[in-house]
């Protein structure tokens, strides 16, 4: 029988998890199957219960589930409880194992692009920013709208941005902005990318469209990282959870990259 796998989130509608997961189990002979459920906050733990029922191998966990989740796993691992947040899902029956494999992925788009950082300023403090900020080393400057208690950010003010935008070699964007057409535009808008300096990075965790954001920063000279290496590795990352084997980077980044053209 196909073994299941899922990925949840909400909205869902965007993800290509399915085609590049499906690719990978296809490249590895491997009979399983993912798809999409979007599930609404109130009906997670009902999802995490059909998983189990159904006897899924496994499931990705995307906005806004990352941190909700960690308290319907029976077991979390060290990394993602020190991040505060699980974005991959390995059951075995019943019994589901928590994992983040967002900063390992996060780390290794960053080295795929030769992108390295001595003073980040990372935009929000959710389950994302939690990870990235593991990921990298150096300064890093947390900008937040709404503070939470893992980290001392600070305010989301135009003098704040400013001021950290000027010693920064890069930024990224760990905020759900970039998902919807118009707060995409409101945030990069209103972000004062005049003020990094010249050589500096710009990265967003979105990958299923083309940001303001990038864009603003890709005319004024600076260098880009849009989230689709990222949402390759740590992929890969959760197919070797669930199944053991080691997950074809190349054919899941073409698969990707297929399914993103117009």
């Amino acid at each position: 029988m196909t073994a299941l796998a899922a990925v949840l989130g909400w909205p869902i509608a965007h993800s290509k998890s399915p085609a590049i997961v499906n690719a990978a189990f296809a490249a590895l002979g491997i009979d399983a199957h993912m798809e999409a459920w979007a599930t609404p906050p109130d009906k997670l733990a009902d999802t995490l219960a059909e998983l189990r029922a159904r006897r899924a191998i496994g499931a990705s966990v995307t906005v806004p589930h990352k941190e909700a989740v960690i308290a319907l796993c029976d077991e979390v691992d060290d990394e993602a409880r020190a991040v505060g947040a699980v974005n991959c899902l390995a059951l075995a029956g019943a019994h589901v194992r928590g994992s983040n494999t967002d900063v390992a992925g996060f780390r290794e788009a960053l080295a795929a692009a030769g992108c390295t950082s001595r003073r980040a300023v990372l935009l929000g403090a959710g389950g994302a920013a939690r990870a990235v900020h593991r990921a990298l080393a150096g300064e890093i400057v947390v900008i937040a709208r709404r503070p939470r208690p893992w980290i001392a950010s600070r305010a989301w003010t135009d003098a704040e941005l400013r001021a950290a935008f000027a010693r920064a070699d890069l930024v990224v964007d760990c905020t759900s902005a970039g998902l919807d057409p118009a707060t995409d535009r409101e945030l990069a808008d209103a972000l004062p990318l005049d003020a990094l300096p010249a050589g500096a990075s710009v990265a967003t965790l979105v990958y299923h469209r083309a940001t303001r954001l990038l864009e603003r920063a890709r005319d004024r000279g600076l260098r880009v990282l849009d989230g689709r290496a990222m949402l390759v590795r740590q992929a890969a990352h959760a197919i070797e959870r669930w199944t053991g084997r080691s997950a074809p980077i190349g054919i899941m980044t073409r698969t990707l990259d297929d399914a993103l053209r117009p």
